[in-house]
């Protein structure tokens, strides 16, 4: 049923004795004039300027050392190679943890998958690799919250959901944990 729109009712002047009048000496506001669906575009407008300076406010601000908790994690023993700590680190991988904290900080990825996007992002296989043992995430963990994030969009089976996680670079056993912890 298509929505009934209603014409507004036209404002007269006051000489034609109509109920509404414009008075000439109180001038209307620029906000008063605007509709209903103008209003809520510049409000929005106004939020995504907000949230582009507080982005860019924290940019400038953040500190170009990397945090403590990157440099004091230690790898996980099943998932990450060894590091010979004889050797300095190198900017190329204090940047690639940096990035990689980041990364698991606004979404779930498998170690595999983690490597990959620093990659992509163009990092070395080295650089990448040693930036994401040194976040010391818990990769079962991450399943589960890659597994969660899927149920949030779509309807999966329980074998279903386990071959996307490996599809995303999970292991077999996290997979399988990831979709326990979400009850399937």
């Amino acid at each position: 049923m298509s929505e009934i729109k209603k014409r507004p009712e036209p404002i007269k002047s006051p000489q034609s004795g109509n109920r509404k009048s414009i008075d000439p000496e109180k001038p209307t506001s620029w906000w008063g004039k605007r509709n209903k669906n103008e209003k809520i575009l510049a409000g929005l407008g106004v939020c995504c300027l907000g949230i582009i300076l507080i982005v860019g406010i924290g940019g400038i601000l953040s500190p170009d050392a990397p945090s403590p908790e990157i440099a004091e994690t230690v790898p996980t023993e099943e998932d990450a190679p060894t590091v010979d700590q004889g050797q300095a680190t190198t900017t190329g991988q204090e940047q690639a943890a940096k990035k990689a904290e980041s990364y698991l900080s606004i979404s779930a990825f498998s170690r595999q998958g983690l490597i990959e996007q620093l990659e992509y992002e163009g990092f070395t296989r080295q650089q990448a690799e040693y930036g994401v043992d040194q976040t010391g995430a818990d990769w079962n963990e991450q399943a589960a919250k890659k597994a969660e994030s899927y149920l949030s969009i779509s309807a999966f089976s329980r074998q279903g959901l386990i071959e996307q996680l490996e599809y995303e670079g999970f292991t077999r056993q996290q997979a399988e944990y990831g979709v326990r912890a979400v009850g399937l």
